[in-house]
């Protein structure tokens, strides 16, 4: 039998502390999904207007595009962090800094773009423009006179 001062080794082993890219990396997850959360509604919008007899409707639906940059913009914020680690200039946590900053003004734009869009197809359908060019996943339904009842 041994004796009790012989082991070498502690029973339990302290668990070392996440480094501070890890608690990074795990704001990054939780502000990615808060601001997809949040371009949802920016990106959903719907508006009406009659001219000439003819009536448009435009529905804006969620578009796939830009969940994809946020994400695009945080993989390749926290790939290049991660390869610039311990760097003098531009280290991980300034480039995690301007991931975040990224993966936010790509929330703000969708946004600010919501009514620079519905002023644009106003403008376009009251201009002639029946099929104007408009970002994102835009649906037009056009009924004309004889239809509207």
């Amino acid at each position: 039998m041994g004796d009790a001062g012989e082991l070498t080794e502690p029973v339990l082993r302290a668990q070392p502390a996440p480094s501070q890219l890890t608690k990074d990396a795990r704001w990054l997850v939780v502000i990615v999904a808060l601001c997809i959360l949040f371009q949802q509604p920016g990106s959903t919008w719907g508006t009406t207007f009659v001219h000439a007899g003819q009536e448009f409707d435009f529905r804006s639906s969620p578009a796939l595009g830009t969940t994809l940059l946020t994400i695009g913009i945080a993989l390749v914020g926290f790939a290049v962090a991660v390869g610039r680690r311990g760097a003098s200039r531009f280290d991980e946590h300034t480039v995690m800094g301007l991931t975040l900053a990224g993966v936010l003004g790509v929330t703000v734009a969708v946004w600010l773009l919501m009514p620079v869009q519905m002023a644009w197809v106003q403008w376009a359908v009251e201009h002639g423009q029946s099929h104007p060019f408009v970002l994102g996943d835009v649906v037009e339904t056009t009924r004309y006179a004889d239809y509207l009842g």
